[in-house]
């Protein structure tokens, strides 16, 4: 079950916390304590929860920059349009976790994050993650979006994330219906 709990508190928490400018070079973190409801029968965080993490900390900077209140007045929705996840360390439940995210680039449909999720001073996973904002008639430009919020920035990738993009995108064979 997705932790709504993790939102609710969450969104609680921005009513009352100043809201930050943007900057495209910043690293923002949040912090949890993965429960009971994240484990599996090892007992370690299950690997979907990962990507859970990741989801709840960009909607922690979606609320931080004014972004989630922007969507939701549009009647526009988030969404993932591609993601690779790299696993190295257990993470384990109940003690202090923080994911790290940083946009490693956007173009005219998705922003790129690479998010790590970091345990006691240690790397236990890393994401790559292509998301965007759609809309009933397709995808909203990322960039008229931040010029929305008050923010002029240029498409921009870091090298290793077109590459990625690219192969996602072009030699990533899509499979067929049966």
């Amino acid at each position: 079950m997705y932790p709504y709990h993790r939102l609710i508190k969450m969104m609680l928490g921005n009513l009352f916390r100043k809201k930050q400018s943007f900057d495209i070079e910043r690293e923002y973190r949040w912090s949890f304590r993965p429960g009971l409801g994240d484990i599996d029968v090892y007992p370690e965080v299950n690997n979907g929860r990962h990507y859970v993490f990741c989801d709840l900390a960009r909607y922690d900077i979606a609320f931080e920059i004014g972004l989630f209140q922007y969507v939701r007045k549009k009647k526009y929705a988030f969404v993932i349009g591609g993601s690779t996840m790299r696993y190295r360390k257990r993470l384990v439940p109940f003690r202090k976790a923080t994911v790290r995210s940083k946009i490693v680039g956007f173009d005219e449909k998705f922003y790129y994050f690479q998010q790590t999720i970091e345990q006691r001073g240690e790397v236990k996973s890393s994401a790559l993650i292509r998301a965007g904002i759609r809309f009933k008639g397709g995808t909203a430009p990322p960039g008229d979006v931040m010029r929305d919020l008050g923010y002029e920035l240029e498409p921009f990738m870091d090298p290793w994330v077109l590459e990625w993009a690219t192969w996602d995108d072009e030699s990533r064979p899509w499979p067929k219906p049966m």
